[in-house]
């Protein structure tokens, strides 16, 4: 009786240590938030992640675009400002190396539980404005209409330029900078672009997706910061190849009329562009969270080896089945029978053999379940029937009903695949405790509590 209380003090104690790993993580979110920007200014990109839990994160952010550059390039949970809070706030490091506009993307891949653990990621992006540099004396100065500038100085060389390229969230199928670069080089037949750091011209340009089509916004910014136009291009057609044909003649005409070939007419007739000047809003597009799955049942059947001391007149070897039920919403709900098939009873007049068989219900209040461990605790009853079976007296009473208190602590653990190994400890208290008597003189009087402990196998669904 001693080891059967200090057995099931010891997994009561164990309980609260694993009730943290309950703790669950939703569906993560990103809001991110980026300060005001002027050219050659070190800040940082704020990025709150919510519903992370308590779990491992790893959040990636990574920059188009050459006016800003993203200093760091992975971050992990530790590296939040306080990596216990809920949200987690990161604070991304940025430089800015040019007046124009760029794309801030950032990534999260962490965990969500609930009956097991799964990856969940989520990714938000945020658009950077960065303003000339502070400088003394008045604004550079902004021309209504764009500029198509000549390609030659005054020592008649050609001038170089820089070209920077952003495509916006919606607008990933247009094409990219690489791509747009090689077009323009190509209809110059010559090497066009150079680092923003030695270009006389700076093009800057971004693609976005519009209810009707496709808009691209261009500027020309001299090297100095003066801005010499922005112009805006638009097509309806379904893909977004006609949208890039039309901003590589474009650019090519900025960068050098001269040399540049006149437009072709290659657009099926179907295909209407619109060109006109202007200046857009464009909207911060943040994903919705991922839907979570829908709860399901879980069902286990177990067959465990079973000891008991108090419900026989010795300790007892025997056998236990049960059946857990864990319905979504609700506390798991156990089944158990137990058949203990033999204990001999001694006294001076001779010996009787015993039998004892047991059904209970079960609830477990306390269920905690994280990937494939779970511990479950439980409060039922049990009926059943004593029944002596042999020996070489006679007895007064040769079967006795039973009834019982029961409660016990489940460990299980999830092996590989449906099978599932068990260990338990099982408090008991019997509604009778009167004695078995021989010729109405007592023979055999039954324990006011009892212990058993079970190890055994399943499976679960």
């Amino acid at each position: 009786m001693v080891r059967v209380g200090c057995l099931f003090a010891l997994a009561l104690a164990l309980a609260p240590a694993r009730a943290h790993a309950q703790e669950g993580g939703g569906p993560i979110a990103i809001e991110l938030r980026a300060p005001p920007l002027h050219a050659g200014d070190r800040a940082e990109l704020i990025a709150r992640v919510r519903g992370a839990g308590a779990h491992p994160l790893l959040l990636t952010p990574r920059s188009e675009g050459t006016a800003i550059e993203v200093v760091r390039g992975r971050l992990l949970r530790a590296e939040a400002v306080d990596p216990s809070a809920e949200p987690l706030e990161f604070r991304i490091p940025l430089i800015a190396h040019l007046a124009g506009t760029a794309v801030v993307r950032v990534s999260v891949a962490g965990y969500a539980c609930e009956a097991r653990c799964r990856l969940v990621r989520a990714e938000a992006s945020q658009i950077v404005n960065v303003a000339p540099a502070r400088q003394g004396g008045s604004a550079p100065k902004q021309t209504d209409a764009p500029s198509e500038t000549a390609p030659d100085d005054a020592t008649g060389q050609a001038s170089t330029s820089s070209l920077s390229w952003v495509r916006m969230p919606g607008a990933e199928a247009c094409a990219s900078s690489a791509a747009l670069a090689r077009a323009v080089e190509e209809r110059l037949a010559r090497r066009v672009f150079v680092s923003a750091a030695d270009a006389d011209l700076a093009v800057e340009g971004r693609a976005e997706r519009t209810p009707d089509g496709w808009r691209a916004v261009l500027s020309v910014t001299q090297a100095d910061g003066t801005v010499l136009g922005e112009r805006t291009l638009e097509s309806a057609d379904p893909e977004c190849d006609a949208l890039g044909r039309l901003v590589a003649l474009t650019v090519a005409l900025m960068i050098d009329p001269l040399t540049a070939p006149e437009p072709v007419t290659e657009d099926p007739p179907e295909t209407q562009v619109i060109v006109r000047t202007e200046r857009v809003e464009v909207p911060v597009l943040v994903p919705a969270p991922a839907t979570p799955p829908p709860p399901r049942w879980r069902v286990e059947f177990d067959a465990a080896v079973l000891g008991a001391i108090g419900l026989l007149p010795t300790a007892a070897l025997g056998g236990l089945t049960t059946v857990i039920v864990e319905p979504p919403g609700f506390i798991p709900i156990a089944l158990e029978g137990a058949l203990l098939p033999f204990s001999r009873a001694e006294s001076a007049l001779g010996h009787a053999d015993f039998l004892q068989v047991h059904a209970g219900l079960q609830l477990c209040p306390l269920a905690i379940r994280e990937g494939g461990l779970a511990l479950h605790g439980c409060l039922g009853a049990d009926a059943g029937a004593v029944i002596v079976i042999g020996g070489d007296v006679v007895l007064d009473e040769r079967e006795r009903l039973i009834g019982q208190a029961h409660a016990v602590v489940r460990g299980h653990w999830d092996v590989i695949g449906p099978l599932t190994l068990r260990l338990a400890v099982h408090f008991l208290v019997p509604f009778r405790h009167e004695p078995f008597t021989l010729s109405g003189n007592a023979f055999y009087a039954p324990e006011p509590v009892a212990g058993m402990l079970d190890l055994g196998a399943g499976v679960h669904f």
